[in-house]
Protein backbone atom coordinates (compact mmCIF):
# COMPACT_ATOMS: atom_id res chain seq x y z
CA UNK A 1 0.00 0.00 0.00
CA UNK A 2 2.67 2.33 1.03
CA UNK A 3 4.52 2.25 -2.45
CA UNK A 4 1.07 2.87 -4.03
CA UNK A 5 0.50 5.99 -1.97
CA UNK A 6 4.30 6.93 -2.86
CA UNK A 7 3.33 6.56 -6.54
CA UNK A 8 0.45 8.14 -6.62
CA UNK A 9 -1.63 6.10 -7.11
CA UNK A 10 -3.75 7.10 -3.73
CA UNK A 11 -3.54 10.64 -4.06
CA UNK A 12 -6.07 12.41 -2.70
CA UNK A 13 -8.22 9.60 -2.10
CA UNK A 14 -7.55 7.71 -5.37
CA UNK A 15 -6.18 3.81 -5.50
CA UNK A 16 -5.66 0.97 -7.60
CA UNK A 17 -8.69 -1.05 -7.99
CA UNK A 18 -6.82 -4.13 -5.92
CA UNK A 19 -5.78 -1.48 -2.97
CA UNK A 20 -8.92 0.62 -1.89
CA UNK A 21 -10.58 3.04 -4.03
CA UNK A 22 -12.94 6.15 -3.13
CA UNK A 23 -16.54 4.67 -1.76
CA UNK A 24 -18.37 6.84 -4.22
CA UNK A 25 -18.75 4.67 -7.08
CA UNK A 26 -18.88 7.35 -9.82
CA UNK A 27 -15.90 8.68 -8.77
CA UNK A 28 -14.18 5.15 -8.29
CA UNK A 29 -14.55 4.27 -12.16
CA UNK A 30 -13.54 8.12 -12.72
CA UNK A 31 -10.34 7.05 -11.25
CA UNK A 32 -9.95 3.56 -12.96
CA UNK A 33 -10.72 4.93 -16.23
CA UNK A 34 -8.09 8.01 -15.74
CA UNK A 35 -5.45 5.35 -15.64
CA UNK A 36 -6.06 2.89 -17.82
CA UNK A 37 -6.53 5.68 -20.68
CA UNK A 38 -3.51 6.63 -19.72
CA UNK A 39 -1.95 3.09 -19.33
CA UNK A 40 -3.39 1.49 -22.28
CA UNK A 41 -2.35 3.29 -25.69
CA UNK A 42 0.83 1.11 -26.44
CA UNK A 43 -0.56 -1.98 -25.71
CA UNK A 44 -4.28 -2.21 -26.44
CA UNK A 45 -4.57 0.60 -29.18
CA UNK A 46 -7.90 0.67 -30.40
CA UNK A 47 -9.12 -0.60 -26.85
CA UNK A 48 -8.86 3.13 -25.66
CA UNK A 49 -11.22 4.12 -28.56
CA UNK A 50 -13.89 1.12 -27.16
CA UNK A 51 -13.57 2.71 -23.61
CA UNK A 52 -14.07 6.27 -24.40
CA UNK A 53 -17.34 5.88 -26.47
CA UNK A 54 -18.34 3.56 -23.49
CA UNK A 55 -17.99 6.39 -21.27
CA UNK A 56 -19.52 8.42 -23.77
CA UNK A 57 -22.92 6.44 -23.59
CA UNK A 58 -22.44 5.38 -20.10
CA UNK A 59 -22.65 8.86 -19.06
CA UNK A 60 -25.66 10.42 -21.35
CA UNK A 61 -27.82 7.16 -19.44
CA UNK A 62 -26.58 8.25 -16.26
CA UNK A 63 -27.66 11.83 -16.86
CA UNK A 64 -30.89 10.39 -18.43
CA UNK A 65 -31.89 8.41 -15.10
CA UNK A 66 -30.38 11.22 -12.81
CA UNK A 67 -27.48 9.74 -11.37
CA UNK A 68 -25.42 12.99 -11.21
CA UNK A 69 -26.66 16.56 -12.54
CA UNK A 70 -25.41 18.33 -16.54
CA UNK A 71 -22.67 20.80 -14.91
CA UNK A 72 -20.33 22.56 -16.80
CA UNK A 73 -18.10 25.28 -16.29
CA UNK A 74 -17.39 28.50 -18.72
CA UNK A 75 -14.06 26.78 -19.37
CA UNK A 76 -15.60 23.50 -19.59
CA UNK A 77 -17.95 24.45 -21.95
CA UNK A 78 -15.23 26.19 -24.05
CA UNK A 79 -13.40 23.11 -24.79
CA UNK A 80 -16.95 21.15 -25.71
CA UNK A 81 -18.24 24.39 -28.11
CA UNK A 82 -14.68 23.94 -29.58
CA UNK A 83 -14.60 20.78 -30.87
CA UNK A 84 -18.38 21.11 -31.41
CA UNK A 85 -17.39 23.83 -33.99
CA UNK A 86 -14.75 21.52 -35.84
CA UNK A 87 -17.05 18.62 -36.00
CA UNK A 88 -19.72 21.33 -37.39
CA UNK A 89 -17.10 22.73 -39.84
CA UNK A 90 -16.29 19.60 -40.98
CA UNK A 91 -20.08 18.41 -41.82
CA UNK A 92 -20.73 21.72 -43.40
CA UNK A 93 -17.60 21.83 -45.62
CA UNK A 94 -18.32 18.01 -46.42
CA UNK A 95 -21.78 18.60 -47.66
CA UNK A 96 -21.04 21.38 -49.69
CA UNK A 97 -18.30 19.60 -51.79
CA UNK A 98 -18.95 17.39 -54.48
CA UNK A 99 -19.68 12.88 -53.75
CA UNK A 100 -21.98 14.80 -50.64
CA UNK A 101 -23.86 11.24 -50.73
CA UNK A 102 -20.48 9.77 -49.42
CA UNK A 103 -19.59 12.11 -46.86
CA UNK A 104 -21.80 10.39 -44.04
CA UNK A 105 -19.82 7.62 -44.01
CA UNK A 106 -16.59 10.24 -43.07
CA UNK A 107 -18.73 11.22 -40.64
CA UNK A 108 -18.37 8.65 -37.37
CA UNK A 109 -14.96 9.46 -36.14
CA UNK A 110 -16.45 12.91 -35.57
CA UNK A 111 -18.14 11.32 -32.65
CA UNK A 112 -15.27 11.48 -30.22
CA UNK A 113 -15.09 15.21 -30.63
CA UNK A 114 -18.50 15.35 -28.77
CA UNK A 115 -17.85 13.31 -25.90
CA UNK A 116 -16.41 16.66 -23.65
CA UNK A 117 -20.30 17.31 -23.37
CA UNK A 118 -21.27 14.17 -21.30
CA UNK A 119 -18.19 12.74 -19.40
CA UNK A 120 -16.62 16.07 -18.05
CA UNK A 121 -20.25 16.36 -15.97
CA UNK A 122 -19.12 12.72 -14.99
CA UNK A 123 -15.76 13.82 -13.96
CA UNK A 124 -17.45 17.09 -12.54
CA UNK A 125 -19.74 14.95 -9.84
CA UNK A 126 -17.20 13.82 -7.71
CA UNK A 127 -15.86 17.07 -5.76
CA UNK A 128 -12.32 17.59 -5.28
CA UNK A 129 -10.59 14.21 -6.65
CA UNK A 130 -7.89 14.64 -8.70
CA UNK A 131 -7.99 12.35 -11.96
CA UNK A 132 -4.56 13.72 -13.44
CA UNK A 133 -2.48 12.47 -10.47
CA UNK A 134 -3.62 8.39 -11.88
CA UNK A 135 -3.84 9.55 -15.47
CA UNK A 136 0.28 10.77 -14.93
CA UNK A 137 1.21 7.60 -13.30
CA UNK A 138 -1.00 5.50 -16.14
CA UNK A 139 0.98 7.21 -18.37
CA UNK A 140 4.57 6.48 -16.72
CA UNK A 141 3.25 2.51 -16.96
CA UNK A 142 2.21 3.12 -20.49
CA UNK A 143 5.68 4.40 -20.93
CA UNK A 144 7.33 1.48 -19.40
CA UNK A 145 5.06 -1.23 -21.29
CA UNK A 146 5.46 0.29 -24.53
CA UNK A 147 9.62 0.18 -23.96
CA UNK A 148 8.76 -3.36 -23.35
CA UNK A 149 6.76 -4.91 -26.42
CA UNK A 150 9.10 -2.84 -28.80
CA UNK A 151 12.02 -4.37 -27.45
CA UNK A 152 10.26 -7.61 -27.94
CA UNK A 153 9.26 -7.02 -31.71
CA UNK A 154 12.22 -5.36 -33.00
CA UNK A 155 15.21 -6.91 -30.92
CA UNK A 156 13.27 -10.18 -30.91
CA UNK A 157 11.04 -10.61 -33.63
CA UNK A 158 13.00 -7.88 -36.06
CA UNK A 159 9.76 -6.47 -37.07
CA UNK A 160 9.15 -2.35 -36.49
CA UNK A 161 7.53 -2.07 -33.08
CA UNK A 162 3.66 -1.55 -34.23
CA UNK A 163 2.60 -2.59 -30.45
CA UNK A 164 -1.44 -2.55 -29.86
CA UNK A 165 -1.67 0.73 -32.35
CA UNK A 166 -1.14 -1.33 -35.42
CA UNK A 167 1.08 1.23 -36.62
CA UNK A 168 4.58 2.23 -36.12
CA UNK A 169 4.22 5.97 -36.48
CA UNK A 170 0.91 5.59 -34.13
CA UNK A 171 2.68 3.74 -31.70
CA UNK A 172 6.03 5.72 -32.11
CA UNK A 173 3.57 9.02 -31.07
CA UNK A 174 2.11 7.71 -28.24
CA UNK A 175 4.92 6.59 -26.85
CA UNK A 176 6.34 10.30 -26.97
CA UNK A 177 3.22 11.70 -25.22
CA UNK A 178 3.14 8.75 -22.48
CA UNK A 179 7.05 9.72 -22.18
CA UNK A 180 6.28 13.31 -21.89
CA UNK A 181 3.26 12.58 -19.59
CA UNK A 182 4.68 9.96 -17.16
CA UNK A 183 8.01 12.36 -16.81
CA UNK A 184 6.28 14.61 -14.88
CA UNK A 185 6.18 12.11 -12.68
CA UNK A 186 9.60 13.63 -11.49
CA UNK A 187 8.21 16.79 -10.06
CA UNK A 188 6.58 14.27 -7.32
CA UNK A 189 7.78 14.86 -3.43
CA UNK A 190 8.22 11.29 -3.39
CA UNK A 191 11.75 9.24 -4.16
CA UNK A 192 10.07 6.60 -5.64
CA UNK A 193 7.64 8.91 -7.72
CA UNK A 194 10.48 10.58 -9.40
CA UNK A 195 12.02 7.38 -9.65
CA UNK A 196 9.48 6.30 -11.28
CA UNK A 197 9.10 9.59 -13.85
CA UNK A 198 12.57 9.18 -14.67
CA UNK A 199 11.92 5.74 -15.41
CA UNK A 200 8.99 6.83 -18.16
CA UNK A 201 11.30 8.94 -19.64
CA UNK A 202 14.07 6.43 -20.92
CA UNK A 203 11.81 4.11 -21.22
CA UNK A 204 9.36 6.15 -23.23
CA UNK A 205 12.21 7.48 -25.07
CA UNK A 206 13.79 4.00 -25.86
CA UNK A 207 10.30 2.76 -27.56
CA UNK A 208 10.34 6.05 -29.67
CA UNK A 209 13.76 5.34 -30.97
CA UNK A 210 12.78 1.54 -31.40
CA UNK A 211 9.58 2.55 -33.68
CA UNK A 212 11.61 3.98 -36.34
CA UNK A 213 9.25 7.21 -37.01
CA UNK A 214 11.97 9.52 -38.06
CA UNK A 215 9.70 12.39 -37.07
CA UNK A 216 8.54 11.20 -33.95
CA UNK A 217 12.00 11.03 -32.98
CA UNK A 218 12.90 14.37 -34.00
CA UNK A 219 9.93 15.67 -31.77
CA UNK A 220 11.16 14.08 -28.86
CA UNK A 221 13.78 16.39 -28.42
CA UNK A 222 11.25 19.50 -27.31
CA UNK A 223 9.69 17.48 -25.22
CA UNK A 224 12.44 16.69 -23.37
CA UNK A 225 13.71 20.50 -22.92
CA UNK A 226 10.00 20.76 -21.39
CA UNK A 227 10.57 18.21 -18.76
CA UNK A 228 13.77 19.22 -17.71
CA UNK A 229 12.30 22.93 -17.97
CA UNK A 230 9.44 21.07 -15.39
CA UNK A 231 11.31 19.66 -12.84
CA UNK A 232 15.35 20.35 -13.53
CA UNK A 233 16.77 20.52 -9.73
CA UNK A 234 14.69 17.33 -8.91
CA UNK A 235 16.10 16.07 -12.69
CA UNK A 236 19.28 16.42 -11.71
CA UNK A 237 19.28 14.80 -8.15
CA UNK A 238 17.53 12.06 -8.98
CA UNK A 239 19.90 10.93 -11.88
CA UNK A 240 22.69 11.12 -9.48
CA UNK A 241 21.26 8.62 -7.05
CA UNK A 242 22.76 5.32 -7.45
CA UNK A 243 18.67 3.42 -7.62
CA UNK A 244 19.52 5.28 -11.26
CA UNK A 245 22.44 2.45 -12.40
CA UNK A 246 20.08 -0.44 -12.92
CA UNK A 247 17.95 1.91 -15.24
CA UNK A 248 21.35 3.44 -17.49
CA UNK A 249 21.89 -0.32 -17.31
CA UNK A 250 18.75 -0.96 -19.03
CA UNK A 251 19.64 1.90 -21.44
CA UNK A 252 22.31 0.27 -22.85
CA UNK A 253 21.32 -3.13 -23.42
CA UNK A 254 18.52 -2.08 -25.70
CA UNK A 255 21.15 0.25 -27.67
CA UNK A 256 23.04 -2.73 -28.33
CA UNK A 257 20.65 -4.82 -29.10
CA UNK A 258 18.83 -2.19 -31.43
CA UNK A 259 22.14 -0.55 -33.17
CA UNK A 260 21.75 -2.09 -36.51
CA UNK A 261 18.27 -1.44 -37.00
CA UNK A 262 19.13 2.21 -35.98
CA UNK A 263 21.83 2.49 -37.73
CA UNK A 264 19.73 0.92 -40.87
CA UNK A 265 17.30 3.72 -40.93
CA UNK A 266 19.52 6.49 -40.22
CA UNK A 267 21.42 5.41 -43.68
CA UNK A 268 18.13 4.85 -45.17
CA UNK A 269 17.32 8.48 -44.08
CA UNK A 270 20.78 9.99 -45.35
CA UNK A 271 20.06 8.02 -49.11
CA UNK A 272 16.96 9.22 -49.18
CA UNK A 273 18.11 12.55 -48.90
CA UNK A 274 20.90 12.31 -50.95
CA UNK A 275 18.26 11.45 -53.44
CA UNK A 276 15.51 13.66 -53.03
CA UNK A 277 18.27 16.80 -53.34
CA UNK A 278 20.53 15.47 -55.64
CA UNK A 279 18.17 13.80 -58.17
CA UNK A 280 14.91 15.53 -57.28
CA UNK A 281 13.73 11.62 -57.12
CA UNK A 282 10.32 11.28 -55.10
CA UNK A 283 11.19 7.30 -54.20
CA UNK A 284 10.71 6.50 -50.62
CA UNK A 285 8.97 7.20 -47.89
CA UNK A 286 10.71 11.36 -47.49
CA UNK A 287 10.65 11.83 -51.25
CA UNK A 288 6.90 10.61 -51.58
CA UNK A 289 5.82 12.94 -49.04
CA UNK A 290 7.34 15.80 -51.00
CA UNK A 291 5.23 14.50 -53.48
CA UNK A 292 2.07 14.87 -51.71
CA UNK A 293 2.92 18.10 -50.05
CA UNK A 294 3.44 19.55 -53.15
CA UNK A 295 -0.07 17.90 -55.04
CA UNK A 296 -1.86 19.04 -51.73
CA UNK A 297 -0.57 22.65 -52.13
CA UNK A 298 -1.34 22.88 -56.15
CA UNK A 299 -5.20 21.49 -54.70
CA UNK A 300 -5.37 24.43 -52.18
CA UNK A 301 -4.75 27.03 -54.12
CA UNK A 302 -7.85 26.52 -56.34
CA UNK A 303 -9.84 26.15 -53.12
CA UNK A 304 -8.99 27.65 -50.55
CA UNK A 305 -11.83 28.75 -48.13
CA UNK A 306 -14.00 25.40 -48.43
CA UNK A 307 -11.70 22.88 -48.92
CA UNK A 308 -12.92 20.12 -51.08
CA UNK A 309 -14.99 17.62 -48.00
CA UNK A 310 -13.54 15.39 -46.29
CA UNK A 311 -14.58 12.55 -48.61
CA UNK A 312 -12.67 14.12 -51.40
CA UNK A 313 -9.33 14.76 -49.65
CA UNK A 314 -6.95 12.82 -51.36
CA UNK A 315 -9.03 12.70 -54.82
CA UNK A 316 -8.04 16.43 -55.31
CA UNK A 317 -4.60 15.35 -55.31
CA UNK A 318 -4.59 13.38 -58.26
CA UNK A 319 -4.40 15.74 -60.87
CA UNK A 320 -1.47 16.76 -60.23
CA UNK A 321 0.32 13.63 -58.90
CA UNK A 322 -0.83 12.06 -62.23
CA UNK A 323 1.81 14.84 -64.00
CA UNK A 324 4.87 12.88 -63.14
CA UNK A 325 4.01 9.97 -64.10
CA UNK A 326 4.88 7.59 -61.24
CA UNK A 327 2.44 5.36 -59.54
CA UNK A 328 -0.15 6.90 -57.25
CA UNK A 329 -0.52 5.37 -53.79
CA UNK A 330 -3.51 4.54 -51.46
CA UNK A 331 -2.86 7.37 -48.88
CA UNK A 332 -5.21 8.50 -46.63
CA UNK A 333 -3.96 11.77 -45.69
CA UNK A 334 -1.47 14.30 -46.81
CA UNK A 335 1.08 13.20 -44.37
CA UNK A 336 1.19 16.99 -43.04
CA UNK A 337 -1.84 17.58 -40.52
CA UNK A 338 -2.43 21.94 -42.07
CA UNK A 339 -2.82 20.71 -45.54
CA UNK A 340 -4.64 17.71 -44.72
CA UNK A 341 -7.43 19.94 -42.59
CA UNK A 342 -7.07 22.13 -46.06
CA UNK A 343 -8.05 19.45 -48.50
CA UNK A 344 -10.62 18.72 -45.62
CA UNK A 345 -12.14 22.51 -45.57
CA UNK A 346 -10.03 24.70 -46.60
CA UNK A 347 -9.36 27.65 -43.78
CA UNK A 348 -12.69 27.35 -41.97
CA UNK A 349 -11.79 23.44 -41.06
CA UNK A 350 -7.79 24.68 -40.23
CA UNK A 351 -8.87 27.73 -38.21
CA UNK A 352 -10.97 24.79 -35.92
CA UNK A 353 -8.28 22.45 -36.02
CA UNK A 354 -5.87 24.92 -34.56
CA UNK A 355 -8.42 25.89 -32.01
CA UNK A 356 -8.89 22.20 -30.72
CA UNK A 357 -4.90 21.85 -30.72
CA UNK A 358 -4.82 24.88 -28.68
CA UNK A 359 -7.42 24.80 -26.22
CA UNK A 360 -6.16 22.58 -23.43
CA UNK A 361 -3.01 24.93 -23.32
CA UNK A 362 -5.26 28.19 -23.39
CA UNK A 363 -7.31 26.38 -20.65
CA UNK A 364 -3.96 25.31 -18.39
CA UNK A 365 -2.68 28.66 -18.88
CA UNK A 366 -5.67 30.50 -17.91
CA UNK A 367 -6.77 28.22 -14.96
CA UNK A 368 -6.54 29.23 -10.90
CA UNK A 369 -2.67 28.79 -9.48
CA UNK A 370 -3.94 25.72 -7.92
CA UNK A 371 -1.65 22.67 -6.55
CA UNK A 372 -1.88 21.32 -10.10
CA UNK A 373 -1.11 24.77 -12.12
CA UNK A 374 2.31 23.70 -13.10
CA UNK A 375 1.38 19.92 -13.80
CA UNK A 376 -1.26 21.12 -15.75
CA UNK A 377 0.03 23.56 -17.63
CA UNK A 378 3.43 21.25 -18.71
CA UNK A 379 1.04 18.38 -19.29
CA UNK A 380 -1.02 20.77 -21.75
CA UNK A 381 2.16 21.64 -23.59
CA UNK A 382 3.36 18.46 -24.02
CA UNK A 383 0.67 16.25 -25.25
CA UNK A 384 -0.40 19.83 -27.32
CA UNK A 385 3.21 20.27 -29.26
CA UNK A 386 3.64 16.31 -29.69
CA UNK A 387 0.30 16.26 -31.79
CA UNK A 388 1.65 19.92 -33.68
CA UNK A 389 5.21 18.43 -34.41
CA UNK A 390 4.36 14.85 -34.97
CA UNK A 391 1.44 16.46 -37.44
CA UNK A 392 3.72 18.10 -40.07
CA UNK A 393 5.08 14.58 -41.21
CA UNK A 394 2.28 12.06 -40.14
CA UNK A 395 -1.44 11.65 -39.04
CA UNK A 396 -2.46 13.93 -36.19
CA UNK A 397 -6.91 13.81 -36.03
CA UNK A 398 -8.93 11.26 -38.08
CA UNK A 399 -7.58 8.16 -36.16
CA UNK A 400 -9.18 6.20 -33.78
CA UNK A 401 -6.30 6.49 -31.04
CA UNK A 402 -5.15 9.76 -31.60
CA UNK A 403 -8.62 11.20 -31.71
CA UNK A 404 -9.61 9.14 -28.29
CA UNK A 405 -6.27 9.74 -26.57
CA UNK A 406 -6.19 13.84 -27.10
CA UNK A 407 -9.83 13.75 -26.28
CA UNK A 408 -10.09 12.29 -23.51
CA UNK A 409 -6.48 14.29 -22.16
CA UNK A 410 -8.28 17.70 -23.13
CA UNK A 411 -11.42 16.31 -20.78
CA UNK A 412 -9.29 15.74 -18.15
CA UNK A 413 -7.42 18.93 -18.81
CA UNK A 414 -10.74 21.29 -18.82
CA UNK A 415 -12.12 18.73 -15.56
CA UNK A 416 -9.12 18.86 -13.14
CA UNK A 417 -9.35 22.74 -13.16
CA UNK A 418 -11.02 23.89 -10.27
CA UNK A 419 -14.85 25.24 -10.27
CA UNK A 420 -13.96 28.23 -7.63
CA UNK A 421 -16.06 30.72 -8.99
CA UNK A 422 -18.69 28.10 -9.28
CA UNK A 423 -19.61 28.94 -12.98
CA UNK A 424 -21.91 26.07 -13.69
CA UNK A 425 -24.90 26.67 -15.43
Amino acid sequence: MQILQKLGFAHSGLRLPFASLPEDGIARNNAISAFLMGALPPAAGSAISVLLFTFFVWALVSMAFGRFAFRMTRSDRLLAWTCTLFVGLIVLTALVGENSSQAPRSFVWLLTFLAPWAIIPRLRASEGVDYLSPYITGAAVGAIAACLIAFVQLAIFDVRPAGGAGNEAVFGMMSLCLMGLGGLKIGSDTRAGILLGLVAIGAGLAAILMSLTRGVALSAIPVLLLLAVFAPLKLRAVILRPATIPAFIAAFVILYFIQDALDARFQETVGELGILLHNGNTDGPIGERVRLWHAALEAIRQSPILGYGIQNRMDALVPTLMLDGNAIRGFTHAHNSVLTFMLDGGVLVLSAMIGVLCMPVVLAWRAPRDASYRMRLFAALIVCGSYALCGMTQIMFKHDIMDSFFVFFSILIAASIPDDERQAR
